[in-house]
């Protein structure tokens, strides 16, 4: 696989010991998203609105960055758009193309399979590609460890 293909998108899968309504809902609800995501939320989770999230993380804090939010299948399937990597204060990366995140819940024994895929990095112009995927690859690996606890967590 040459590094342009290997650079198109991120796959990650996690098994919760959590039923998929749980998980869908700490995916889906404006607090337990903004909780486990570490970020303020302005608007309504719903297809076809636009979010704005607020990192209130301390190494991203005041960062903002828009999301389109796709498609919502309860308890199954979530889609949202963003733009993704490093956020851009001058807002350059606005006017890139979007990479597409996709949240696909299985009930499995025991719990819940979440199978995350983000894609159209390859949209992305090649100076940027690079940066822009290996960031959110590492990123996707440390949030949805994030998700895990916040999901598991006795409540």
């Amino acid at each position: 696989m040459n590094t342009t293909t290997a650079q198109s998108r991120i796959d990650r899968t996690v098994d919760f010991k959590a039923p998929p309504e749980k998980v869908w809902r700490a995916l889906t609800s404006v607090e337990e998203l903004s909780a486990w995501f570490q970020v303020r939320i302005e608007g309504d989770i719903a297809a076809g609105r636009d979010i704005w999230m607020t990192s209130v993380h301390p190494q991203h804090a005041g960062q903002r960055w828009p999301v389109r939010i796709v498609e919502l299948v309860p308890p199954r399937r979530f889609v949202w758009q963003w733009h993704p990597g490093e956020i851009d204060p001058a807002g350059a990366h606005l006017k890139e193309p979007q990479t597409t995140v996709t949240f696909t819940l299985e009930p499995i024994a025991g719990g819940t399979r979440l199978i995350l895929s983000e894609t159209g990095f390859d949209e992305i112009s090649l100076a940027r590609r690079a940066k822009a995927h290996a960031d959110n690859s590492q990123g996707w690996t440390e949030v949805l460890g994030w998700l895990q606890t916040y999901v598991e967590a006795a409540r």
